[in-house]
């Protein structure tokens, strides 16, 4: 992780850590579209560690961006608590 952006992975790892989880795929799915529609715009690709198969690298975000769309999603993406139905 670094000062100047997360990639999805680290927001998630923050979200998880101060008790705010969100649904992953839901999450992921989210920021692509925002990604495609250019309302989201990645400040970097980061390399993949070495050893790494291909494709590309990680994409960072700027941290507030990726913190405001939580603030707006939780109330949709919240998984259940285990053993809600």
């Amino acid at each position: 992780m670094t000062d100047l952006g997360w990639t999805v992975s680290d927001a998630l790892g923050q979200f998880d850590a101060a008790g705010m989880p969100v649904d992953q795929a839901g999450f992921r799915a989210v920021v692509r579209a925002a990604r495609r529609t250019g309302n989201i715009k990645p400040l970097e690709e980061a390399r993949k560690p070495p050893g790494s198969k291909g494709g590309r690298g990680y994409l960072r975000y700027d941290i507030g961006q990726l913190q405001r769309l939580h603030a707006v999603l939780v109330p949709w993406l919240t998984p259940p608590a285990s053993g809600d139905t």
